[in-house]
């Protein structure tokens, strides 16, 4: 009940990020450049930067022409402007670009021929709108392409997190396999090196009581075995302590392993539910740039 309940919270929250692209809007005005009243259109530019608005405005309308654009303050105006897309004869632009809320407010006026401006009614009119459409569509999207970098950038560092968690998963879980074999090898060879050593223990002790009885010219050889037996005696005693060892820190790791793995499944839980959610952010801002691309 609860998985659902959080599906249909994501999905509402999906549905309200797809919606969240804002129109490009037209408005027809009047904007006074120096003394005279020129007539054209604003656009609006949703979530965009004025100062790349500017910029990149400039490019488009120098674009084709020798002419330079002035830059005065937020207006942006040039003469000899070639935009073929309004008129096939060179015309004089005046612009003006402001920041209002989120949106960028781009203005555009188109003169044809001294004090004839484009107006509405007419097909450079139009053709002004649509350039001005065109520009800020570009605009737009090329904003929604940042967002949905961004959020896909962060989707790919919370895939990679979960791949390390599940890495570290792996290696827990091998290195209780590994201590828990270790630990069933080593009991054996400890059991096995006990019976040897009570063995040898029951040799020496028997060549020991022998060595008081036996004539000189055996009592040599005797020793010998002797210094064999506590030599061999050693050995099983540090086989014993080295096996101890490693059993010992085996049950280290399988305490300090057993406490990290439900840790890191926890982190893996939780990461889980954040990139599925971060999966439908990036699906709604890929939505998005589709909406905004069908403007």
């Amino acid at each position: 009940m609860k998985n659902i309940f959080l599906t249909l919270i994501l999905f509402l929250m999906g549905l309200t990020l797809v919606n969240a692209q804002t129109p490009i809007e037209f408005t027809d005005d009047e904007v006074k450049f120096g003394n005279s009243q020129c007539p054209g259109v604003w656009v609006t530019i949703p979530e965009a930067d004025m100062g790349t608005v500017s910029k990149d405005w400039k490019k488009l309308i120098e674009k084709g022409s020798k002419s330079k654009a002035l830059v005065n303050n937020n207006e942006i105006t040039i003469f000899g402007a070639m935009i073929k897309d309004i008129s096939g004869a060179t015309i004089n632009v005046f612009s003006s670009v402001i920041g209002q809320d989120s949106v960028v407010r781009l203005f555009a006026a188109a003169e044809l021929t001294r004090d004839v401006f484009a107006v509405s009614g007419t097909t450079e009119y139009e053709s002004l709108k649509s350039v001005l459409k065109q520009f800020s569509k570009d605009q737009y999207i090329s904003v929604a392409k940042d967002q949905l970098s961004a959020q896909e950038k962060i989707l790919k560092e919370m895939e990679k997190d979960i791949s390390s968690l599940r890495k570290d998963q792996e290696k827990l879980e091998k290195g209780l396999e590994s201590a828990n074999i270790t630990i069933s090898e080593e009991t054996y060879k400890i059991a096995t090196a006990e019976n040897q050593l009570k063995e040898t223990s029951t040799s020496l002790d028997a060549k020991n009581n022998e060595l008081s009885n036996v004539s000189p010219d055996a009592k040599k050889a005797l020793e010998s075995e002797i210094k064999s037996l506590e030599k061999q005696q050693k050995s099983l005693e540090k086989d014993i302590a080295s096996s101890g060892s490693k059993i010992s820190k085996s049950k280290t790791v399988i305490e300090e392993n057993n406490n990290a793995l439900p840790v890191n499944l926890s982190q893996q839980d939780e990461l889980g539910i954040k990139i599925n959610e971060q999966r439908m952010v990036v699906s709604n801002y890929t939505q998005k740039l589709a909406n905004i691309e069908a403007y």
